[in-house]
């Protein structure tokens, strides 16, 4: 097994996708720190709290994180497919036994390099946000560590999703045109007609509402409770929503009840790719 993530690593560190991927991260990051401290309405918010600092760089890591899990997924899915693009995957696959032990080792390996992108990610976030907000911006020590270690699950379990899909669908050309419909429309399309049904309270269970619920139903009530402080069981609901759909999350769902249903995601997916991988015939 270590001779198998050794070559992983080989793998990965030899080919051009894991930094070109890893260049959006970065930039999308620091922009979402920064522009997002300027959220048109923060200037309401401070003038209603005297002018306060307020911990703005909480949401813009969340809001970050929330923009750059694709890239994560793709770096995954494209990692798989690409062994069989290249056809390196019978080479592997016969000189591994058992064929899960590929899966796993690389699961292990893109483990590693999913921790380097969210590193990266609350890094250049934190960046934008110091610029845009000051050092006050980001509350205590401790709630930046825990919005930053959330931002850190996102994206290892969206690039574990990943890597699943990849093994299921072999092809680069479909893992990349699937993942990017589904993250940025097919789902937006279906909670949008859900949200003026009897229906609307199954979108919070959806793939991309779990996921931004992991660090942003954790940093919207830190947000909130920082700035309204003893009055925080008046702020209304209606706060909470607004903030929510600028910075992502579900109102209606605590953080680790969508890390729960994402990681059942991530289970589903990698045991199909497993599943699947396991019996495929290789040419």
């Amino acid at each position: 097994m270590n001779g198998l993530i050794k070559a992983e690593f080989r793998k990965i560190f030899t080919t051009n996708l894991w930094w070109a991927l890893l260049i959006p991260v970065v930039v999308l990051s620091f922009l979402a720190g920064w522009g997002g401290t300027e959220f048109g309405q923060m200037n309401l918010i401070r003038q209603a709290t005297g002018g306060q600092n307020l911990p703005t760089g909480l949401l813009t890591m969340s809001l970050s994180t929330n923009y750059v899990t694709v890239f994560a997924a793709l770096l995954g899915a494209l990692a798989m497919t690409g062994e069989y693009r290249h056809k390196t995957a019978t080479t592997t696959f016969l000189t591994a036994n058992p064929r899960g032990a590929v899966l796993g080792a690389k699961l292990i390996a893109y483990t590693n390099i999913a921790l380097i992108y969210g590193i990266a990610n609350t890094a250049f976030a934190s960046l934008g946000g110091l610029l845009g907000a000051g050092s006050d911006g980001f509350g205590e020590f401790v709630q930046w560590l825990m919005v930053g270690g959330a931002g850190l699950l996102s994206i290892v379990l969206w690039t574990l999703l990943g890597l699943g899909f990849g093994a299921m669908v072999t092809s680069s050309v479909v893992a990349v045109l699937v993942l990017l419909g589904y993250v940025l429309v097919f789902e937006s399309l279906v909670s949008s007609a859900m949200s003026s049904s009897t229906m609307g309270w199954v979108s919070s269970y959806l793939p991309g509402a779990a996921s931004n619920g992991i660090v942003s139903n954790l940093s919207v009530p830190m947000f909130v409770s920082d700035v309204a402080g003893a009055r925080e069981p008046m702020v209304s609901e209606t706060v909470y929503r607004l903030l929510h759909s600028v910075f992502g999350g579900n109102y209606d769902f605590p953080w680790w009840g969508s890390l729960l249903i994402f990681a059942g995601y991530t289970a589903v997916f990698v045991a199909g790719g497993w599943l699947v991988s396991s019996k495929r015939d290789i040419t």
